[in-house]
């Protein structure tokens, strides 16, 4: 009898381990980033994970991507509030609150980063994805306010980073939601 059990232990492990392995999708990054505008960005970004990509699943390429996002948003909107202090008129600091608003407001990129995040820890991949396309889209009005008038080049660096890196989180939930 305790045969049989152990039979059956070794068989449920067998088959729990081998269904976790099954959900852990894992996609090439030279995949991934020749979907992307900028491929060296791309494969840089991910590639800068500590132990590298290779074969890393797109859960953790997510997150990562995800915590690059948080580190990055925080110089880029330091920067803009520093602008925003120095600016020399209202006319000028207006250019760049358009951008803080896109960042900060109840509808904004780090709200939309966080829901993102969310959505990726509980498996809601179709949510995840809809986030950040809106995370793209804050990143392209703020990217328009600061190419329609002469403001920080640096800023607008930061911040095309930023959607660099906003485009490979949309890359690796359509692969997140090609694999549910």
């Amino acid at each position: 009898m305790s045969q049989y059990f152990s039979l059956l232990l070794v068989l449920f492990i067998l088959c729990v381990a081998s269904s976790n392995s099954i959900s852990a999708k894992v996609v090439d990054v030279d995949i991934i980033c020749k979907e992307a505008s900028n491929p060296t960005y791309c494969s840089n970004l991910l590639n800068s994970k500590s132990r590298g990509a290779k074969g890393v699943d797109l859960v953790d390429l997510a997150q990562y991507t995800i915590d690059v996002l948080n580190d990055n948003s925080s110089r880029a909107y330091d920067l803009m509030k520093n602008l925003m202090d120095i600016a020399e008129n209202d006319t000028v600091a207006s250019y760049y609150y358009r951008c803080d608003t896109d960042f900060l407001d109840t509808d904004s990129f780090l709200i939309s980063l966080r829901d993102a995040e969310s959505n990726l820890h509980i498996g809601k991949y179709p949510a995840m994805a809809k986030e950040s396309a809106d995370i793209m889209q804050y990143l392209l009005d703020c990217i328009r306010s600061l190419h329609q008038h002469e403001t920080s080049t640096l800023l607008a660096k930061y911040v095309d980073d930023l959607r660099q890196g906003a485009q490979v989180l949309q890359i690796i939930s359509k692969y997140l939601n090609l694999g549910k």
